[in-house]
């Protein structure tokens, strides 16, 4: 597995943990929020959203590093 391969790897899992993270805070939110603590839920969805917000420019980068299939030559 080559440096880029490997990079990419750690970053790829690193991203699935960040969403995994995510949605379980969305669950501590939404439970905070039934037990009354809504000023509380309103925090953490604030700093979920500022991970959403992120997300596009995560996904930018991992496709950036992920290695290209080599075009096939095009015949006329």
């Amino acid at each position: 597995m080559s440096e880029k391969e490997s990079i990419t790897t750690v970053l790829t899992l690193l991203e699935q943990r960040q969403l995994r993270l995510a949605a379980a805070c969305k669950e501590i939110a939404d439970w905070v929020d039934r037990q009354g603590g809504h000023p509380t839920a309103l925090r953490v969805r604030d700093r979920l959203r500022e991970i959403e917000r992120e997300t596009p420019q995560v996904t930018r980068a991992l496709t950036s590093l992920k290695p290209q299939e080599p075009r096939l030559p095009r015949f006329r």
